[in-house]
């Protein structure tokens, strides 16, 4: 049965609606957890600091950890912007490299403390942040695949291999990062061990000024 066009309009504006009460109370949650620590902070807190009930908050999200979930989930997803500049990429390693570099941005904003919480919520239960990652393994594959035909990458090593090894060894460089408190560039060295571990052709790879400017 279809929906009259009043009532389709009015279930795509409550879902409007919903999404952008979500992120509202993603967005204040993380930046009490960054500012207070992931610990210390209650759901009523984050209530208060969203203005909404708590009926509403898990209406949303079954705890705390289901906010940090929910972000380290975006990546896999398409904006207007991001589907953009996914699609004028110049070559698919590129690709590649603009959705490794989504979840690297999330680290980024988390700070070394908060992105450590990802480790423990991957040691605590089977979903986790690498996880999050590795459900784009399939995506990484097929790129890697074009690279290939389009002599972007040289290796005979199947494509979904060199994808598992790529993302595991930034997921360890990211895990590095967290140890160290955020001491060295993140963007720069995932950029350097993405281009190793997919055998990149040089004349695709970054130069080192290009390299220190991440």
């Amino acid at each position: 049965m279809f929906l009259k066009h009043e009532q389709f309009g009015g279930w795509v504006f409550l879902q409007d609606l919903s999404h952008k009460v979500k992120e509202n109370i993603a967005k204040c949650a993380i930046e009490l957890f960054k500012s207070e620590g992931y610990d210390s902070v209650s759901v009523n807190e984050i209530c208060e600091k969203a203005n909404v009930s708590r009926s509403v908050f898990y209406t949303m999200f079954k705890g705390k950890r289901g906010i940090l979930d929910y972000v380290v989930s975006k990546p896999q997803q398409n904006d207007d912007e991001g589907f953009r500049r996914f699609a004028d990429a110049e070559n698919d390693f590129e690709r590649i490299w603009q959705l490794f570099e989504r979840f690297i941005f999330i680290a980024l904003d988390f700070g070394p403390k908060l992105t450590s919480r990802l480790f423990i919520m991957q040691f605590e239960s089977p979903q986790g942040i690498r996880d999050a990652v590795h459900a784009l393994d399939d995506l990484f594959a097929t790129l890697a695949k074009n690279c290939a035909k389009n002599g972007i990458i040289e290796t005979e090593e199947p494509p979904e291999l060199l994808s598992r090894i790529a993302t595991d060894l930034i997921i360890h460089e990211l895990y590095v990062w967290c140890s160290q408190n955020g001491n060295f560039s993140l963007r720069e060295r995932a950029r350097q061990y993405a281009e190793i571990a997919y055998h990149v052709k040089p004349q695709y790879r970054m130069t080192p000024e290009q390299h220190a400017a991440l």
